[in-house]
């Protein structure tokens, strides 16, 4: 690793502080810049709900990756009630380290929004991953791009391995919640003219939750590696969030034509 960790060994009271401070800052800018210049529609928001609000298990979200603003404009879907009220629970997500953690500046800022560094090629065995995981023993919610990039072609891809390894890692299996979204790249596209558009529509699908703890017993068993594992896993994920993809164009383009 050729930069500083960014995150304490200890989360003070005054360090959460600031975290959840910089998360409502952000958070409510998305919110803003969604409700009141352009228009989202969410599918089975209450299945999200559900999932964050448990806190009796972790959570893992992936979803899709068009726009280097999908995090945080998919969390506009959070209501003004839930961002007084549970701020706390909002997730952590892989940021490239060469992108997001440039300058001290920086640094400060996206580890504060919850921005965990990961190095891009390190493989599955880097801290970033241990981080999640720590988080997740905790019962929390870590978000992931497992495109492991913004996809510009929209082409399906192999996912990465890393949330193969989170799961099967976790103390306990935790839910993992996939969903796809549509639109954002409209809203800030990935491509030169690089500015913010309004009146433009964005969809977000969310699937059912899966529960991998029956599957990992199972590959336990039969004395599956942990490579294995980690593929078997990330399989099941690829398959099940790229099924979403017909469906959530189909919500989508019903939606630009209201």
């Amino acid at each position: 690793m050729d930069f500083k960790w960014p995150f304490p060994e200890k989360m003070s009271p005054q360090y959460r502080l600031a975290s959840n401070l910089t998360m409502f800052g952000v958070t409510a800018l998305s919110k803003l810049w969604i409700d009141c210049f352009n228009y989202l529609t969410v599918h089975n928001k209450e299945t999200l709900l559900k999932h964050v609000r448990d806190t009796s298990r972790p959570l893992i979200t992936v979803a899709n990756h068009h726009s280097n603003m999908d995090d945080p404009l998919c969390w506009a879907l959070f209501d003004w009630k839930f961002l007084f009220s549970e701020l706390s629970e909002l997730r952590y997500t892989m940021t490239a380290h060469n992108i997001c953690f440039t300058n001290s500046v920086y640094t400060k800022f996206f580890s504060l929004g919850r921005c965990v560094p990961v190095v891009r090629g390190a493989g599955v065995y880097q801290k970033s991953v241990d981080f999640c995981i720590d988080r997740l023993n905790q019962n929390g919610w870590v978000h992931m791009f497992p495109e492991g990039k913004v996809n510009l072609s929209k082409d399906p891809m192999r996912l990465k391995w890393g949330v193969g390894r989170m799961i099967a890692d976790c103390k306990e299996p935790p839910v993992v919640l996939p969903f796809w979204h549509l639109g954002f790249d409209d809203i800030l596209p990935s491509t030169k003219p690089l500015y913010p558009r309004v009146c433009k529509k964005a969809t977000i699908l969310f699937g059912e939750p899966l529960d991998f703890a029956t599957q990992l017993a199972h590959l336990r068993t039969t004395g599956a590696t942990a490579r294995q594992t980690r593929k078997a896993i990330t399989d099941v994920i690829q398959d099940k969030m790229y099924r979403l993809e017909e469906p959530a164009k189909e919500l989508h383009l019903a939606q630009r034509s209201l």
